[in-house]
């Protein structure tokens, strides 16, 4: 068992289940990510002045590190 720094124990299956989501998360970045859904987004136009691929990687990027952020701060 995992003590949490706050005098808590986490057992084995709240182990497994952080992991599980991390995994999820990590898998879910790898296929925003991959060359035939990014070329959906390398188009010509542009959004507030950017280029639609480049905002794109930004709010993918945005999201994955909001989602490890949720993760961690819910989990100790």
């Amino acid at each position: 068992m995992a003590e949490t720094g706050r005098g808590e124990v986490n057992g084995p299956e709240e182990d497994q289940s952080f992991n599980g989501r991390l995994i999820l998360i990590t898998v879910f970045g790898f296929v925003l990510l991959v060359p035939p859904l990014l070329s959906v987004f390398n188009t010509g136009a542009q959004v507030f002045g950017v280029p639609v691929i480049w905002a794109y990687l930004f709010v993918v990027w945005a999201v994955l590190i909001g989602l490890a952020a949720a993760l961690a701060g819910r989990s100790g």
